[in-house]
């Protein structure tokens, strides 16, 4: 992975090429964005770039023995750690699943956690890093190099360590010689604050639309109209913005209409079968959803600003403009995208569906009567 193949994060890009380039490598750092704005592919760029011999002034030269090991997450001295549902006897440590691993990046190193957890099967499990893995951490960057001078350990999400975290803190803060530590995440209040303490932070911001758009346009053949509408709506997640594509006629604009009509008119009872129904799209559809669900909120929140232009076109328009005569105000609106982004937050978990979308219902409702 080279910085030429990371969408965007231009001003991050230059800061740690600069950092490099002065000798300042910090030993131990935690690159904090949104999903979808390309915080693991970043720290994988990043570790090839350190560790080529033959980098130029801006990125790695990607053809050298170093390079062609790292983008295909083979190095010895690169130690992954992500989220994985424990198997007993089967998924106990990462390395159990390091092939399935270098698929899911080779395959998309934009995926989230949801993706993740589909890719491994894990059904209704609950992914989390376990004790043994930590020290495996330990172990590994006790050991001295097999190339080079250096030792990598990148943790994906480190959201899921759990209070078992505090086991790496002494070699987070200590590590041996020539040891680099790569936390990626994207909630600061999910990860354990002595582990953030412990780090210095890079931040990262969402993708420019302009970098969003030429992506859509050049890895996903769509085209440039399309691009630039779905730049907009994505709010600069590349990965929702690929989903949102997928989704050319919108099979959702239905069922949120159907669920608005619910909300609106508090027919509780209907919202038993709706979430039912609904629950049948298995997490991964039930997630898109309610990731649709949240564009649409926050295109009623910003179109009577700045207009419709580049937004949604066709019937979902239409609806966004009759959903804003109902003048509900920044708010409101603010309180129902919380209540989906909560919903998100239990699917990925691998809440039920039908009860979180039973839950979101009554907490929509919630939301409305607020504000009268």
């Amino acid at each position: 992975m080279r910085f030429a193949d990371v969408i965007g994060q231009d001003q991050v890009k230059a800061r740690l090429r600069h950092g490099v380039a002065v000798g300042r490598i910090p030993h131990a750092q935690l690159m904090l964005g949104p999903e979808g704005s390309g915080g693991l592919p970043l720290a994988l760029a990043y570790i090839q770039f350190v560790m080529c011999p033959n980098r130029t002034e801006l990125d790695s030269c990607g053809e050298c023995p170093t390079c062609r090991k790292l983008s295909s997450f083979t190095h010895p001295d690169v130690h992954y750690t992500f989220p994985f549902p424990k198997k007993q006897g089967e998924m106990e440590a990462c390395s159990d699943v390091y092939p399935q691993w270098r698929e899911a990046l080779k395959d998309d190193v934009y995926m989230s956690y949801g993706d993740w957890m589909q890719q491994l099967n894990a059904e209704n499990k609950q992914g989390n890093i376990p004790t043994k893995e930590l020290r495996n951490i330990i172990k590994n960057l006790s050991l001295k190099a097999f190339e080079g001078n250096m030792k990598v350990s990148l943790v994906w999400l480190p959201e899921y360590l759990g209070q078992e975290g505090n086991i790496i803190l002494k070699i987070l803060e200590e590590p041996p010689a020539g040891t680099l530590f790569l936390l990626v995440g994207s909630d600061v209040d999910d990860i354990l604050s002595t582990i953030v303490s412990r780090t210095q932070l890079v931040r990262m911001v969402p993708i420019e639309d302009a970098a969003l758009s030429e992506a859509l346009v050049v890895r996903d053949e769509i085209t440039e109209a399309d691009a630039q509408r779905l730049a907009k709506v994505a709010q600069g997640n590349y990965h929702l913005a690929r989903e949102l594509g997928k989704e050319a006629t919108n099979p959702h604009l239905d069922a949120w209409r159907q669920w608005m009509t619910i909300v609106f008119k508090r027919k509780m009872g209907d919202a038993f079968a709706w979430s039912e129904d609904m629950s049948s799209l298995g997490r991964e559809g039930v997630k898109s959803f309610l990731l649709y669900g949240i564009q649409v909120l926050r295109t009623c929140a910003v179109v009577p600003y700045s207009g419709s232009e580049g937004l949604w076109e066709g019937p979902e328009l239409d609806f966004v403009n009759k959903f804003n005569t109902l003048q509900l105000g920044h708010e409101v609106i603010g309180k129902m995208v919380k209540v989906l982004e909560d919903a998100m937050y239990s699917i990925e978990r691998n809440g039920n569906p039908k009860i979180i979308l039973m839950d979101a219902s009554y907490g929509l409702v919630k939301s409305i009567m607020k504000k009268n």
